[in-house]
């Protein structure tokens, strides 16, 4: 027998779940009786409120969504839901035999999705803010049974700074927050620059510029230094070559300061210790002679991506700045350049400029964190706050040396002592920096290249797109408008008519992202029955529709549509919280559930599922449900 409950029959759940954990207990599920209940609970205060119906959809949503989400138990206990799960769910094997899929195969999924359930409950990032607020309680101490201690906490707790709240709840991610973290997901894809324009970017930057002009100027060998240095004289000859500022023999005011090291002229050091670590040279006893990658001379490429991952894996800008740091300044010098490949990591999936000051704001609280600065005096721990700072925009500078960021919009103000203070400004990858990020990132995880698209014509374009990821489609589709320019908004609008439903909401999400300069094109497909509301969408979302475009009172198989074509294009977070409310009009959202419910067709579910499950107001999510049972009932 089906047991279905809908939102309002509480009293009758409650007694059938009990009855279904009496049974489950007396066939051989002592023990987990307290996972039965939970997932039971679950399926019917968030998913369908069958008790015996379950889709590998229900199962997900229970272990990988609301269970680390909304439950708080100890470890113990958190080893005992996918046993206890996979027992109901053979418990319910004897009472539906005849389900689809089996339970035993729904059963042997719980199973083997055990460490991956494990591993979500305790990544904290998948928590409700309720369930990190009342885990904090428990840390410090709070009995979750004493409702005068909860009381105290609450009181506590609301009293607390928004930063400290923050710590406890979650916040969304400020720029610069990334720069702490080294795990990311799949990368978006990208769009590289054509080889040969990418070649000849290596060829003119200055780091490549100078590494190849010291291979050949290194020939046949040249002698080194007992301690491997290059020969002072042949230092200062470099800075000509390599066209460095390196001052030599440097003279302030009447005074000259000898170069006793061509270790000091920090540029040629650079160039040359980037070559001894690409192998682009190499010494042999007191010999400096052509290395085993010496050839990379004439393949720039190479070189750059060479001399990218030494200078993040070997050397260190930062630590190569303080090479000889007498004094101490340069404390930090390790924990900055690693930092390094996250940071460009992170540049690459996000493509967006950076504010300079933000990204060592960021490693300023860092290192903080990471090294106990409480006892130095504040006006010292100024100091040392500058010092980061300068150091972060050296790592910048060897970088964009390199070709591989773009610095832009820095303030330079000259100093009264003759030298540079610079603020402000931004960062982000170069087309180099994008290419061999890419290449780095495809080692870790997923790291598409797109473009291979961009000569079809817009039908072949959205018929292509329709069976790729749809991170892949997206990065295909705006390669293709960057290709096809002003011509791109009318040709997409030409295809949508003839495109299937994915290539539909592909193409509409593409002239969404073109925005009002395609306003004009997508006009033309007002009349069209089945694009009107793709038209209305967009207007709406370019801020060119009226009011009451998007009213669709009394007309609740045209609300239907409306939400379903946002459902589609933006998801149920935006069509349930942006949406339903206007588009309902007057007299209003409680009318118009009353009646959308029997609107038929399968678009009539999917509006419902997402109102209920994702609208913030509760009152108005449990209406939605409501009408969802009835509109299941009556189908």
């Amino acid at each position: 027998m089906d047991e279905v409950f809908g939102p309002d029959d509480q009293e009758a759940f409650e007694r059938a779940r009990d009855r279904l954990i009496e049974d489950f207990v007396a066939s051989g599920g002592v023990g987990f009786e307290h996972v039965a209940e939970q997932v039971l609970d679950f399926k019917w205060g968030y998913l369908d409120g069958d008790l015996q119906n379950w889709s590998p959809a229900d199962l997900d949503e229970v272990l990988f969504g609301l269970y680390p989400a909304k439950v708080l138990i100890d470890a113990e206990e958190i080893a005992e839901v996918p046993p206890g799960f996979a027992s109901f769910l053979r418990f319910l094997a004897g009472r539906r035999p005849e389900h689809s899929p089996p339970f035993e195969v729904l059963a042997e999924y719980v199973e083997l999705s055990a460490s991956r359930f494990i591993s979500a409950m305790n990544d904290e990032d998948n928590w409700s803010f309720g369930k990190r607020m009342w885990s904090t309680a428990l840390g410090e101490g709070v009995d979750l049974s004493d409702e005068d201690a909860i009381g105290r906490w609450m009181e506590d707790f609301n009293s607390r700074t928004l930063g400290e709240r923050d710590q406890i709840l979650g916040r969304l991610r400020a720029p610069g927050d990334g720069l702490l973290r080294a795990v990311f997901g799949s990368m978006p894809p990208v769009v590289l620059a054509p080889e040969d324009e990418l070649r000849t970017l290596a060829i003119h930057s200055v780091l490549i510029r100078r590494l190849t002009a010291l291979v050949r100027y290194v020939g046949g060998g040249r002698t080194v230094t007992g301690r491997g240095n290059l020969k002072l004289a042949d230092g200062k000859e470099l800075v000509a070559v390599l066209g460095t500022d390196d001052p030599f023999d440097e003279e302030i005011g009447d005074r000259v300061f000898k170069t006793k090291s061509s270790e000091e002229l920090s540029d040629v050091d650079w160039t040359y210790r980037i070559a001894l670590e690409t192998l682009m040279l190499e010494i042999e006893g007191s010999k400096l002679l052509p290395g085993a990658n010496a050839r990379w001379v004439d393949s720039p490429l190479d070189a750059v991506y060479g001399a990218l991952l030494v200078m993040l894996k070997r050397i260190g800008p930062v630590q190569h700045r303080y090479r000889s740091d007498h004094y101490g300044w340069g404390w930090y010098a390790d924990e900055l350049d690693a930092q390094l490949t996250p940071l460009l990591l992170e540049l690459h999936r996000d493509r967006d400029q950076r504010e300079v000051d933000e990204l060592t704001e960021t490693m300023w609280n860092l290192l903080q964190d990471e090294y106990d600065l409480s006892d130095v005096p504040a006006d010292k721990l100024a100091h040392h706050r500058s010092l980061v700072e300068n150091a972060m925009r050296h790592a910048f500078d060897r970088l964009a040396e390199l070709g591989i960021v773009e610095i832009a919009d820095e303030i330079r103000t000259p100093t009264k002592y003759g030298g540079v203070e610079r603020s402000g400004g931004t960062v982000q990858l170069a087309p180099l920096g994008l290419w061999a990020m890419q290449r780095m990132a495809s080692k870790l995880t997923d790291a598409p290249i797109v473009g291979a698209l961009r000569e079809l014509s817009a039908t072949e374009l959205l018929r292509a797109a329709g069976d790729l990821a749809d991170d892949v489609a997206r990065g295909e589709i705006d390669a293709w408008v960057d290709h096809h320019g002003d011509r791109a908004a009318s040709e997409l609008c030409s295809a949508l008519p003839d495109a299937d439903e994915t290539g539909r909401g592909l193409g509409f999400r593409a002239l969404l992202r073109i925005g009002a300069p395609a306003a004009s094109a997508v006009e033309t497909l007002r009349a069209h029955p089945d694009l009107a509301d793709f038209v209305t969408v967009f207007r709406v979302d370019t801020l060119a529709a009226s009011p009451d475009e998007m009213d669709r009172a009394g007309d609740a198989d045209g609300w239907i549509r409306l939400l379903h074509t946002v459902l589609e294009l933006w998801g149920p977070d935006a069509a349930a919280a942006a949406w339903v409310i206007p588009a309902a009009g007057s007299p209003g959202i409680d009318a118009m559930l009353n009646t959308a419910w029997r609107v038929p067709g399968l678009a009539t579910g999917e509006v419902l599922t997402a109102v209920g499950g994702h609208h913030p107001d509760k009152r108005v999510a449990k209406a939605a449900r409501k009408a969802l049972f009835k509109y299941r009932s009556a189908s």
